[in-house]
């Protein structure tokens, strides 16, 4: 790099001067000296001859280096004891003024060395401050380029952060702190990529983006990075062994003081340094994850855009709550999967492209899937899933098992099943029994094609073999019920956002029969589902019914139809209900006290009721019989039109309607004299009487 300098150098050592009685001083300038690599503009140099010694300084008003553009200015080189050789120059005493990019200005003690044969110059820098320590440099210029070496401890990131930013806006902003030792060495050739490799000690290193899709917090550890920089883009390779600390790589959280870190990225390459194609990568956290595979890296400009990722990724032998945490839970926050308590191991393969799952085969191991709002649960689940996006193909066979499971507070025995997965589409391929409730649910089919879009298809076919109702309404948070329930959903059909029943539903419970027809559910999983349908109950033992719900005894059998029933978002708006006592009920008929009064209360004559059994002779009666039971309710617009069994004689609070119609001694009439209920004010009446236990009078 000085090899001019040198020459007028080598000139004054020709000059038969050291038995001169004065000192000889040489002086040269060069507007610019080049070289493949550099170019100097400005150069001054002064050599002065003494009797003690050669003495040289040389000044350049600026050194640029030819590939990456990058210049220093106003460099000076001085030396106290030049020594000549045959094969060239030595200073073991020199001294390098500069100002150093992010750094400062500052002067270094170091060496060179010329050498004339090979027109290499060697220069060594000492205690150059770097970062809030100090670095060594052993630089070695020469046609085909620049080669240097170093090294130093105690480097804090942000100074660090600043040198880089003065020679690259890739790390502009990013911020860090802690500490790190660094050594390395770089070249730059007079032909190709300027290459770069270092390691890092890390200690309790953080960095972080302004984004907020990068952040490293106290990560202990070592850092091994190889860099290649061509014109048009730059390739690398990465290795980093962290111990301690913890990282967020939007989307992806790992703590590695729990599980320490191995990555190795191969042949990384980028335009830009927003976008990464990675050619291959290993990813081991101990005890968690062992995964490899090629990926492409994203990383947004602005701050609200997202994070983008398409990889090919293997698994082998990992953590399902490692994979879960840190890669799956961001991406279905907001989803009935957003919040899971996991356990388990799972391998396999898995293709991600812009951020979506396009294909998986992966292979469960005593996996556990527990919902932490309690909604659902599934232990042991073992088997193969076999899932792929594409339409075009033809799905793979999934065959899973699993010891056990609740659904919304119901437990579900162990089962397997056998079923085709394939983009948003799935199909049972064998039928299904679900042990439950000490009886099971049995699905003879299940498809459904294009889930979640409007365009979605299904059907459905099962049966309920009888279970105990008492744990299904426990599960509900309701009464409990005796009995057993069972029945049978014909089959089921999702087309056109619309749900409809080739077929009508029956169940039974109480003693009786539920049939439900003309069932049709619009938007079912829309903002706004509507559900049409028909109701018919038929024979239900009231004493049961009653017991459940803590209303008052009944005795006898109840019948009832609901028709015209429209539910918008799971709410009636309107319907047509009667329940009544069957033509051809032949059982005893009885209804305590209690019952009477809920009931009355229920049609506005519960003061009527309660002053009848309060005074007189009914009030030594704590069961009477009665013929008929019957209470009907219109609803529209939120208001039942009430009416009973037929109209009432007229009476002081006018001409009302039975509800219950009495026979025998002693009988007693229960009237309603309302014409119209507020519907919400009814539920909520309904609900009161069964929640205290005692009648409610209007």
């Amino acid at each position: 790099m000085l090899r001019a300098s040198f020459v007028v150098l080598l000139c004054a050592a020709l000059v038969p001067c050291v038995e001169a009685a004065e000192d000889v001083v040489l002086e040269g300038r060069a507007g610019k000296v080049t070289s493949d690599s550099w170019t100097i503009a400005g150069l001054e140099s002064r050599f002065e001859l003494t009797a003690s010694g050669l003495y040289g300084e040389v000044r350049m008003a600026r050194i640029t280096i030819r590939e990456s553009g990058q210049s220093f200015d106003d460099v000076r080189v001085a030396c106290a004891g030049i020594v000549l050789t045959t094969h060239g120059a030595v200073c073991n005493e020199a001294t390098f003024t500069a100002t150093i990019p992010g750094v400062g200005r500052q002067s270094m003690p170091g060496t060179f060395a010329w050498n004339k044969l090979t027109g290499n110059t060697k220069i060594e820098l000492h205690n150059v401050a770097i970062a809030g320590s100090r670095m060594h440099f052993d630089i070695l210029a020469s046609d085909s380029g620049i080669e240097a070496k170093y090294s130093g401890r105690s480097l804090n990131i942000e100074g660090l952060l600043r040198l880089a930013a003065a020679f690259t806006d890739t790390v502009a902003g990013y911020s860090g702190r802690g500490q790190t030792d660094l050594s390395g060495w770089l070249r730059i050739p007079a032909d190709g990529p300027l290459r770069v490799v270092a390691t890092a000690e890390l200690d309790a290193a953080s960095l972080a983006n302004d984004a907020g899709t990068v952040a490293a917090v106290d990560i202990t550890g070592r850092l091994e990075v190889d860099i290649a920089v061509q014109p048009d883009s730059t390739r690398f390779d990465l290795v980093i062994d962290a111990q301690q600390g913890e990282a967020y790589l939007e989307p992806v959280y790992s703590n590695f003081s729990e599980h320490a870190l191995h990555l190795r990225a191969d042949d990384v390459r980028t335009t830009d340094f927003s976008v990464f194609e990675v050619g291959r990568f290993e990813l081991q956290q101990a005890g968690l994850l062992d995964t490899d595979g090629t990926a492409r890296l994203a990383f947004p400009e602005e701050k609200d855009a997202p994070f983008g990722m398409t990889a090919n990724v293997t698994l082998r032998d990992s953590s399902v709550a490692a994979l879960y945490t840190s890669l799956v839970q961001v991406q279905l926050a907001g989803t009935v999967l957003g919040a899971l308590d996991t356990a388990g191991r799972m391998s396999g393969n898995v293709r991600i492209a812009d951020n979506e799952l396009r294909s998986a085969l992966l292979e469960l191991d005593d996996v556990i899937l527990d919902d932490q709002r309690g909604r659902f649960a599934v232990y042991g689940l073992d088997g193969i899933v076999d899932w792929n996006a594409d339409k075009a193909g033809t799905p793979g066979q999934s065959h899973i098992s699993w010891d056990s499971g609740t659904a919304y507070g119901l437990i579900v025995g162990g089962g397997d099943m056998q079923l085709q997965l394939g983009n948003n589409d799935l199909e049972l391929l064998q039928p299904l029994r679900l042990p439950t409730m000490s009886g099971a649910l049995r699905i003879n089919q299940l498809a459904l094609h294009d889930f979640g879009s409007d365009q979605a298809t299904g059907r459905l076919d099962a049966e309920l073999e009888p279970v105990q109702l008492g744990q299904l309404t426990g599960a509900l948070g309701w009464p409990a019920f005796s009995g057993t329930l069972s029945g049978r959903l014909p089959l089921l059909q999702l087309s056109e956002n619309t749900v409809t029943v080739g077929g009508d539903l029956s169940a039974q419970f109480f003693d009786g029969t539920m049939t439900v027809s003309n069932l049709r559910i619009e938007q079912p999983f829309g903002r706004v589902p509507r559900l049409n349908a028909d109701l018919a109950f038929r024979g239900l033992d009231l004493q049961r019914v009653t017991e459940t719900f803590s209303f008052g005894y009944i005795q006898g059998r109840l019948s009832g139809d609901v028709t015209g029933l429209t539910l918008v978002n799971w709410r009636p708006v309107s319907m047509d209900m009667n329940f009544y006592t069957p033509p051809d009920d032949r059982s005893q008929h009885r209804i305590s006290q209690r019952a009477v009064q809920n009931l009355a209360s229920v049609g506005g004559g519960g003061g009527a009721a309660a002053a009848a059994l309060s005074t007189g002779f009914l009030r030594f009666f704590e069961v009477f019989a009665y013929d008929r039971i019957g209470l009907r309710c219109r609803l529209r617009d939120k208001v039942c039109a009430m009416s009973g069994v037929g109209p009432a004689k007229p009476g002081p609070q006018g001409t009302g309607y039975y509800i219950v119609k009495g026979q025998g001694v002693p009988r007693i009439d229960v009237v309603g004299f309302r014409e119209t209920v507020s519907w919400p004010g009814l539920v909520q009446q309904l609900a009161a009487i069964t929640r205290s236990g005692a009648p409610t009078v209007n």
